[in-house]
């Protein structure tokens, strides 16, 4: 049987349990996020992590999607009302190279506060070197997109104090790829 990498309920199901953890965490120190925060590609971890949220009754907790310029299915398909295709993926975030995000993604957008904001390749790559300087851990452009939103302050995230930021994505990164997306994006 084929499953696809994002467009199928056996991985939003999957990636349902990143929240229920996230949530038994918080719990456990007497917190609770006001915001959650993650990376879109084709709209699997979206539609996986929304998912965790209902069940765990966050309902009510906004949920920002960020794309990099270039890879914005979810962006685009929001802007238009309508899914779209992109003519193409140009963002060094290949692994939110989805031309299409799923139907289940977009239709979250449609019943739950969904923020869908997109950063530059530069952003993102300035993310990944602040991360790895910070937690002393690589993770790809395509998590770095997540962390941009905190790491530039972008506006989208001054409502909220207690975001959760979900960082996912280090099979595509090495220090060499770093350095050499540092070289070609950081001034």
């Amino acid at each position: 049987m084929y499953i696809p990498p994002f467009d199928h309920a056996d991985i939003w199901d999957g990636n349902a349990t990143l929240i229920d953890e996230a949530v038994t965490q918080a719990r456990a120190l007497d917190t609770d996020f006001d915001v959650v925060i993650c990376a879109v590609g084709g709209g699997g971890l979206m539609s996986g992590v929304l998912q965790g949220m209902h069940r765990n009754g966050m309902a009510d907790v906004p949920l920002i999607a960020v794309e990099t310029d270039g890879a914005a299915s979810l962006h685009a398909a929001v802007q238009a009302g309508e899914l779209v295709s992109l003519q193409a993926v140009t963002s060094v975030a290949t692994s939110l190279g989805a031309t299409r995000v799923a139907a289940a993604a977009f239709d979250w957008t449609r019943r739950h506060e969904v923020h869908s904001v997109t950063v530059s390749d530069t952003q993102a790559i300035a993310a990944c070197l602040s991360f790895a300087d910070d937690m002393r851990t690589l993770v790809e452009p395509a998590c770095g997109a997540a962390l941009a939103v905190a790491y530039q302050q972008l506006p989208v995230l001054a409502p909220f104090k207690r975001p959760l930021i979900v960082v996912c994505g280090g099979i595509g990164v090495s220090l060499g790829a770093l350095a050499g997306w540092k070289e070609k994006f950081i001034p």
